[in-house]
């Protein structure tokens, strides 16, 4: 299933964007077998996760707006970044048959994430920013703090990408916002 996955995918992305996806899915399946987490529904996240990243833009904005209105405000749907994640859901549970609300939410959330995401769903959006073709800085300062504690290397991460996205005068999405609070809540005991 993994292959005709990677085939189908590679028929519908540019090769960098297949590098990169084969990245993620390396790095999930590594955090996937570290935080217990089946590794099989790793890769297919991480396979699927960016699938609709080279759709049409007003594409992608029908189908949110037809599919997430009461998720996605028309402000959202204005950051193309974002619409990708939850158009690949659609495209994952529709066309490629997948019914696991576990991995169809890794594929929605891996940019924006959200507040009581399941591990897996944390896994894919931290090993979409850190895989090893990932080169920014304080990349590496991300990934040596994931390999200790995933939940702080999000918050890390989180918090490196507020500063840029506030350095250039873009925003950051409010449900990242709520993932970071919720994960600082829940990682002070720890």
């Amino acid at each position: 299933m993994l292959e005709r996955l990677r085939e189908e995918v590679k028929k519908r992305v540019k090769e960098k964007r297949y590098i990169h996806i084969l990245g993620v899915e390396e790095k999930a399946a590594e955090l996937a077998e570290k935080y217990g987490v089946d590794e099989e529904k790793c890769r297919i996240a991480a396979i699927l996760h960016d699938v609709a990243k080279e759709m049409e833009i007003k594409e992608m904005e029908k189908i949110c707006r037809e599919n997430f209105s009461d998720e996605l405000t028309e402000k959202d749907i204005d950051i193309s970044e974002i619409l990708h994640g939850f158009v690949g859901y659609i495209v994952a549970r529709d066309e490629f048959k997948i019914s696991d609300e576990s991995i169809l939410n890794g594929i929605k959330y891996h940019t924006v994430g959200k507040k009581g995401l399941d591990t897996l769903g944390r896994i894919i959006y931290i090993a979409d920013a850190i895989e090893k073709n990932r080169d920014y800085p304080g990349v590496e300062n991300i990934r040596a703090e994931v390999a200790k504690d995933l939940d702080k290397g999000i918050i890390f991460e989180i918090d490196r990408k507020t500063n840029y996205l506030s350095s250039i005068g873009g925003k950051i999405h409010k449900n990242t916002m709520e993932m970071r609070d919720w994960l600082a809540e829940n990682s002070n005991g720890r």
